[in-house]
């Protein structure tokens, strides 16, 4: 399932607080505006053209975004307002982005990536190209991956060695890697249904983004020190994460593939507050939700209960209204009737660094 959101229907008045919007649910709490100076080196002058198309992909979100030169922050009011801890890997398709976080600034071309933390302040002033042959390609153009920032937690809590607002040169190492890797699986997103494939695939983007940070860091750390427990924590959650569409998460299988005991794992979330147990099932309901969004209207609650390993309709729903505060029917019809602007997407509009 994908989305689609467009200013194009409406009127110039109306588009700046429809693309506040846009960006906020589509994205997280971001504040869009246009100074004289962005008005000055704009072929807009009047308005604000753009559109959002974004498909999810397991726990990772995918999204195309185009719009006209602008600077949008993400401040200490909308990090105050965030209800989701995540990072965001930018890779510019058409224009310049200036990318700011942790008293750095950077500068993204066409080809290349920034990622920033959504628990953190940081501003994307986006450019538009200078040529534009065609009224398309005047707008700059983003491919955003969201990924949850316990995937990468190790490498971003530190604001000094994290690699936040740096660029990277999606022509080398296992930044190019990264930047095949979102442009084949933007391209394919259309054709990738299975829900376990998508899953698996939004792991593998989390897993080439840590190798590109961790590669980045500054100084790197001895290969052979020891994990803190945030990182054996995060590492626990990816494996669940990973093995929850497939079938049931043992604490001995998570325990094998991080390295440490069950005893260990055990203590390991007691001392965040929490259990083994708690998370896993936190993190199915999340995938159940989820699956609610993105599926089919027509298939059976029931259907779905079997997918994530409940006896029955019954215990999910229990489940789910412990969690969610809603039967999984209620939370599908209410989060489906959110209003949305979808208007087809022309060929042009469509094209992704190739």
């Amino acid at each position: 399932m994908t989305d689609f959101w467009s200013t194009k229907e409406l009127g110039t008045a109306d588009q700046v607080s429809y693309w506040a919007d846009v960006l906020c649910q589509a994205f997280t709490p971001l504040t869009p505006s246009r100074s004289r100076d962005h008005l000055g080196r704009s072929r807009v002058s009047a308005g604000l053209p753009g559109w959002v198309r974004s498909a999810p992909m397991g726990t990772t979100n995918a999204a195309e975004i185009a719009s006209c030169t602008q600077l949008v922050e993400h401040g200490e009011l909308e990090v105050s307002r965030t209800t989701e801890d995540v990072v965001f890997v930018n890779l510019q398709i058409e224009g310049q982005c200036f990318t700011e976080q942790d008293g750095r600034r950077c500068v993204v071309s066409r080809g290349e990536f920034a990622i920033v933390d959504s628990t953190r302040p940081y501003s994307l002033e986006f450019v538009e190209p200078e040529h534009s042959p065609d009224d398309v390609a005047r707008l700059w153009r983003v491919l955003s991956f969201r990924l949850p920032r316990e995937s990468v937690a190790d490498l971003m809590s530190d604001p000094s060695r994290a690699a936040t607002a740096t660029t990277f040169d999606g022509d080398r190492g296992s930044a190019q890697i990264a930047r095949s890797l979102m442009v084949s699986t933007w391209q394919s997103a259309g054709a990738v249904g299975n829900p376990v494939e998508r899953q698996m695939l939004g792991t593998a983007h989390a897993d080439v983004i840590r190798a590109v940070l961790a590669g980045a860091q500054n100084p790197p750390g001895p290969p052979s020190a020891p994990l803190s427990d945030d990182a054996r924590r995060a590492a626990a959650v990816r494996y669940m994460d990973t093995h929850l569409p497939v079938g049931p998460v043992s604490v001995t299988g998570a325990a094998r593939a991080i390295g440490v005991s069950v005893r260990t794992l055990h203590a390991l979330f007691e001392r965040s507050g929490t259990t083994f147990g708690a998370v896993a099932r936190q993190r199915r309901l999340q995938a159940c939700a989820r699956d609610l969004l993105t599926g089919d209207d027509s298939r059976p609650i029931a259907m779905l209960a079997a997918r994530w390993g409940y006896s029955d309709s019954a215990h999910m729903a229990r489940a789910f209204r412990a969690e969610f505060g809603c039967t999984p029917t209620e939370y599908r019809r209410s989060e489906r009737s959110l209003p949305r602007s979808r208007p087809e997407v022309s060929g042009a509009e469509m094209r992704c660094l190739g």
